[in-house]
């Protein structure tokens, strides 16, 4: 297999000035390295921009496991459901598969980059493979439906911290017919409406993301953004993670199964409070949600990042066994 080039992640820029500009139905190329010293640039792109593209998160082989894991949860989906027609959405993913989905939803692009903009407050929402069968011809092109996601609201003319980060690991080359992501740059902050009636239309600021099986795409959840219509042959599949804050709770699954509860207590044994709080278990949001706020948040996420660290270093013994038991298990 060949060797694939460090993760980077793509920036999109535009003119400055509110005015409107003709569709661009290209996704820039220009990226670079995405790693710990990277993160801080990465986020000012992302407050900019409402999203980012980071190119090559997965490998192949993670690609064609992702699209053989849907297929078994569509099928066994099917058979609980006595129905042959196949669902949009597969959830559950960590509870099913959790030798594979634990280093997904933990893979340091992703989790690094998610606390680096929304805190040390990340919570899992939901992890699912989600597919659309092909449609007719003639909606090549079109938009399913304009929306901003859960917890959204119409932007007050600034920057806030996003509530939900969602991101899209598309599982095929996201070709024009296949139906590329659609977003609206800038319109998790600026005041940017849609008419009832244009909510399937084109628009003329909108920015087509064309990436390619490993990428992933994150975007802020008050970001306008829609999928397109797929008229190519087969399903448009795409592996969907979304993080949320630990005071919101989760809303698409209880990540409570036998599995996901041992992730949990061996979490807990190792000292791991980040992924605790990824299952839902964050034993610090009394006193973290509640400190007063007369400093600026990175000054606090530091420390506790410190703490964090520090607490996890009293069972790093503990936790050796555990990466080995569990890298001799893949």
């Amino acid at each position: 297999m060949r060797r694939r080039p460090r993760c980077c992640l793509v920036v999109a820029r535009r003119g400055v000035g509110g005015g409107r500009r003709r569709r661009r139905n290209r996704s820039p190329s220009k990226g670079y390295p995405v790693n710990r010293p990277n993160v801080s640039r990465a986020g000012r792109a992302f407050r900019e921009d409402g999203y980012i593209v980071f190119r090559q998160v997965f490998s192949d082989r993670q690609i064609e496991l992702f699209r053989e894991l849907r297929d078994a949860a569509v099928r066994d989906w099917c058979f609980a459901n006595g129905t042959t027609d196949r669902p949009l959405v597969v959830g559950d993913l960590l509870e099913r598969y959790p030798r594979v989905m634990l280093g997904v939803v933990t893979h340091a692009t992703l989790l690094d980059f998610a606390e680096a903009i929304m805190g040390p407050f990340v919570q899992l929402d939901s992890l699912v493979l989600f597919g659309a069968q092909p449609e007719p011809p003639d909606r090549r092109g079109r938009p399913v439906c304009w929306h901003r996601d859960r917890f959204g609201f119409f932007p007050p003319g600034t920057y806030t911290r996003p509530l939900t980060l969602i991101c899209f690991a598309y599982l095929q080359p996201m070709t024009d017919e296949a139906g590329p992501l659609r977003v609206i740059p800038g319109s998790h902050r600026n005041r940017v409406g849609i008419a009832d009636d244009d909510v399937e239309h084109p628009h003329p600021e909108e920015q087509l993301i064309r990436t390619h099986p490993g990428d992933v795409v994150a975007i802020h959840h008050n970001l306008l953004h829609s999928g397109t219509h797929n008229v190519s042959a087969a399903e448009r599949q795409f592996l969907g993670i979304s993080y949320t804050l630990t005071c919101l709770g989760t809303r698409d699954d209880t990540f409570d199964g036998p599995n996901c509860r041992a992730l949990a207590e061996t979490a807990r044994r190792t000292h791991d409070r980040r992924l605790l709080r990824l299952l839902g278990h964050d034993d610090t949001i009394s006193e973290r949600q509640n400190t007063g706020f007369t400093a600026p948040d990175e000054i606090a996420w530091s420390a506790w990042r410190a703490e964090d660290d520090a607490h996890a270093k009293e069972a790093s013994n503990e936790r050796a066994a555990v990466d080995h038991a569990r890298r001799m298990l893949k």
